[in-house]
């Protein structure tokens, strides 16, 4: 298989060369067999850190790199070894080759300056060499320099030899005697040669730098490029422990917490900025920096990185392949875009290798000369140099299309001409307007000039200028696309003005013509999504995604994001805290932009909105969980074996009904099953807790993550009054005492609330008790007279307090032929009957409990149905106005039939 050695040698006089230097390299022993991982790593760097003396150094250094180059081009020239596999084994010879010259040098810079010491740990220091470009991502071209960044974790002062030195000096002399090692030209060649133009100051600055020195760099100095070019930094030699916590520095500079599309700016202008250069120099072909070359393929993955990844973090990675695995994942990209950048990114590294490997020379211009374009062709499996470029040119193309796609930039045409002139005249009289026509003119130009006017803008400096002026003609144009309304602008004005200090969402939707339409759109039809727009901005990253903004998950889905979550965070309780609700408000925003735009039916909102408080709570209760388990250890009589939470928690109200509505409180009751309140839970320092106070402390846990005040707000309004004893009870109790409060102690409206009871956080031994004792409960024979005259006395007492219907409005909820109306008919016939009809006593919500009760036959098929439909209409206007930000009354002549029909059947069945 695959091509033979005289050919291979045709295609590089690299080889060649190799070949009669080193006789060896021609033995198939030496080529044939892949590398294991790490193999070839452990072995040069073995012995080259054994070099006696520095000219051994040099010499090892220098034949090592030979050989070994020389079995990676016969390999891949031959068609033994794939893209991948040549990429990676360059880049682990650079990591072989550099750290093992580094510490040959460390130790004996030691003995004659002293082991470097750090001022605050009082630790000695190591120096860590942060690869960059290729070489940090680990695909390091065949014959490429090599760019380095050196970095010391903390200043000090040697200690161990006769004259202390500091820190700086130290290795800023290690750094120069390691580049010597690399760059030198002996008589076995050089190894690399090194660019260290990327460090801080670039050539100004020193050679190395210590932690806080590239901080405060990055801080205040930081600059586009220098981000796009950290997202592949790698400590590729050096102490890797410290380069964890460099890069926990590092990363804030590199990936914005926030989407950040002003990346797409400062990539663009950088390819601009390249594109220049390549035209002045005349290098079209350029397999690497000509058009549709690598660097286009790079700056599509690093475009997609550096915006999302703040978010995303699995977009952090520094390889190329991987990661545009991932963007076609997480569906950034699609089938046919991933596939032909991976087929274009693998074909030009492919092609840009094999013109290095001609005469190893770091070059990617495309050959001139017949011979070397001959060569190049054969080794690319081209029977001659046309088909080649003919391949060539289908690739760069495709590449060319998708890069222009991705940074396609709004440009002011003569379209949007009109509207920037609106923007920036002063607004003041319809002669500014320039000729165009709106109905309410006056309304218009007030509304704008108070916003132009406003403090917000005021405080903006030249950059946020620039963006808004860039934004708001694109935003004019959109509103006044459609007839001119002011409710819309006033919403839309107000997001706007609440993202204007951090005008990266001014640059998100300049660049997303998409996402701007989904924000005029919602601000249209709903007042609180613009509403939840201003007061939480992060939630424009959601208008990017058409098909995810109106497409809401469900439980599953949402507990799997919910557990990543938790992985992401740790035990950090500020960053669960604020990133929980962040998800939180996000899932609720998607529900209501499908709800608003009718892509979701209306009785499905209330699922959505009931699984994203499951899933909140699940991901709480596990936080909490943790927390309490590294604090006081596991809950006592619970074997360390024995995994599992014995926290439970009883869902009420509209959360047991799966009912929930925008705003609405999660009514709660937290127990504990399987395990005695009195067994003693123990820590790792010895304390002991009973678990009676245990699980108090770990539902005031819950409690505290869900209702503390963070910048993203809270999650939820929290009601626990329905536990046992109420107000004045433990705020947890174990699962045999609230069984005990319940069948001896609970009135009848607390039985009613019972029937709506449901696990919604818990394993399955928990929620497999309390399921059969609800239906047990349930289902226990009752005096159906005495029931019916309870309920009917609580639903007079709530009307008499709650109802807020007048002669001009009706109350969807506590009105006569309301919504409570509906429930408490259902809980009383669940609680009268269902000794007799145990189906009665399957499921919480309204809707099944009502299909329930036709089947039992204590409802007419006619009458079940008017209750159905009367329940799904208020339930569908329940919605509508929270979502208009109005109370849940509407017009007294409103929904006459279903309100008659409702009351006739509370006069049937309750008799008043």
């Amino acid at each position: 298989m695959g091509y033979s050695l005289e050919q291979v040698q045709s295609w590089s006089r690299f080889v060649e060369n190799m070949a009669r230097r080193y006789p060896e390299v021609m033995d198939e022993t030496f080529w044939q067999t892949q590398n294991a991982p790490g193999q070839l790593y452990r072995e040069v760097y073995a012995l080259v850190r054994a070099s006696a003396d520095e000219n051994e150094l040099k010499r090892h250094l220098r034949q090592q790199r030979n050989k070994l180059m020389a079995r990676i081009a016969i390999r891949d020239l031959k068609g033994l070894a794939e893209l991948e596999e040549s990429i990676r084994e360059v880049s682990d010879l650079a990591d072989a080759l550099v750290a093992s010259a580094l510490d040959w040098h460390y130790e004996r810079h030691c003995e004659r300056y002293g082991t470097p010491i750090g001022n605050e740990s009082g630790e000695p220091q190591k120096m860590i060499v942060l690869g960059m470009g290729k070489l940090g991502g680990q695909e390091l071209n065949f014959s490429s320099d090599i760019d380095l960044i050196f970095v010391f974790p903390e200043g000090g002062e040697t200690q161990g030899a006769a004259r202390s030195t500091s820190n700086d000096q130290f290795f800023i002399r290690l750094g120069q005697a390691l580049n010597k090692s690399l760059v030198e030209m002996t008589e076995d060649g050089f190894v690399y040669r090194v660019d260290m133009r990327l460090r801080p100051f670039g050539d100004a600055g020193p050679l190395a730098v210590s932690f806080a020195g590239i901080e405060h760099y990055y801080e205040v100095h930081g600059r586009a490029w220098e981000r796009y070019a950290l997202v592949k930094a790698r400590a590729m030699a050096g102490d890797k422990r410290e380069a964890e916590y460099l890069f926990s520095i590092l990363r804030p500079f590199v990936f914005r917490r926030y989407v950040d599309f002003s990346a797409m700016e400062s990539l663009r202008e950088l390819k601009q900025m390249i594109a220049a250069e390549v035209a002045k120099k005349g290098m079209q072909e350029n397999v690497k920096l000509g058009p549709g070359g690598i660097r286009e393929v790079e700056f599509i993955v690093q475009a997609f990185q550096l915006v999302h990844g703040g978010r995303d973090k699995a977009l952090q990675g520094r390889s190329l392949l991987p990661t545009l695995a991932l963007l076609l994942e997480r569906e950034y990209i699609d089938q046919e875009a991933h596939d032909g950048l991976r087929a274009a990114y693998i074909f030009l590294r492919r092609a840009e290798n094999r013109l290095q490997m001609w005469m190893d020379q770091q070059t990617h211009a495309l050959p001139t000369q017949p011979e070397q374009q001959q060569a190049l062709a054969e080794s690319m499996g081209f029977a001659d140099y046309a088909a080649f470029m003919v391949e060539l040119n289908r690739h760069r193309d495709f590449v060319q299309a998708q890069f222009n796609a991705v940074f396609a930039q709004e440009a002011a045409t003569q379209e949007v001409q009109p509207f920037s002139n609106i923007w920036l005249s002063d607004l003041q009289t319809e002669e500014d307007l320039h000729g165009l026509e709106i109905e309410q003119a006056e309304v218009f130009l007030k509304l704008m000039r108070d916003f132009k006017e406003s403090r917000s803008v005021g405080r903006l400096s030249k950059e946020g200028v620039e963006r808004l002026n860039a934004f708001m003609p694109l935003l004019l144009q959109r509103l006044l696309l459609q007839t001119f309304e002011p409710e819309t602008l006033q919403r839309v004005l107000k997001v706007v003005e609440s993202v204007v200090q951090r005008s990266v969402y001014l640059v998100l939707l300049k660049e997303n013509p998409v996402a701007l339409k989904h924000l005029v759109e919602l601000c249209r039809v709903s007042p609180w999504l613009s509403d939840m727009l201003a007061r939480y901005p992060a939630l424009m990253d959601q208008l990017l995604d058409e098909r995810s903004l109106y497409a809401p998950l469900e439980l599953d889905a949402l507990n799997r994001e919910v557990g990543h979550l938790l992985q992401e965070v740790g035990d950090d309780e500020e960053q669960f805290m604020e990133q929980i609700r962040q998800w939180r408000h996000a899932q609720v925003f998607k529900v209501a932009a499908a709800d608003v735009t009718g892509s979701v039916p209306i009785m499905k909102v209330s699922d959505y909105l009931t699984w994203i408080a499951e899933a909140t709570l699940n991901g709480v209760v596990e936080f909490a969980w943790r927390f309490m388990q590294r604090r006081t250890g596991l809950p006592g009589g619970l074997a360390a074996e024995q995994v599992r939470n014995p926290f439970l928690v009883l869902g009420y109200g509209k959360l047991g009904g799966i009912e929930l509505g925008y705003g609405s409180d999660l009514d709660v009751v937290m127990l504990y099953e399987g395990v005695s309140p009195s067994d003693l839970a123990k820590s790792d320092s010895g304390r002991e807790l009973e678990n009676s106070l245990y699980f108090v402390r770990m539902g005031q846990k819950v409690i505290s993550l869900i209702t503390t005040l963070m910048p993203a707000g809270i999650l939820y309004e929290i009601d626990t009054r329905l536990r046992p004893n109420g107000a004045s009870g433990l705020m947890v109790v174990d699962f045999e005492a609230y069984k005990a409060y319940i069948e001896n102690k609970a009135w009848n409206w607390e039985h009613q609330a019972f029937t709506r009871a449901r696990a919604v956080v818990g394993d399955s031994q928990s929620r497999a008790a309390f399921d059969e004792f609800r239906r047990r409960f349930l289902c226990q024979s009752r005096d159906a007279d005495k029931v019916c005259s309870e309920v009917a006395e609580m639903r007079q007492k709530m009307r008499d307090s709650l109802d807020k219907s007048t002669d001009e409005v009706f109350d969807l909820k506590h009105g006569v032929g309301g919504i409570v109306d509906i429930e408490f008919m259902v809980q009383y016939l669940v609680l009268a009957f269902a000794h007799q009809h145990p189906g009665l006593a399957v499921y919480s919500d309204n809707i099944r409990m009502l299909e329930a009760i036709e089947q039992a036959g204590l409802l007419s098929g006619e009458q079940v149905a008017q209750l159905v439909d009367a329940y799904k209409t208020y339930r569908s206007k329940y919605h509508r106005v929270a979502l208009q930000n109005q109370k849940p009354l509407v017009e007294s002549t409103c929904y006459l039939p279903q309100r008659e029909a409702v009351k006739a059947i509370w006069q049937q069945l309750m008799g008043a």
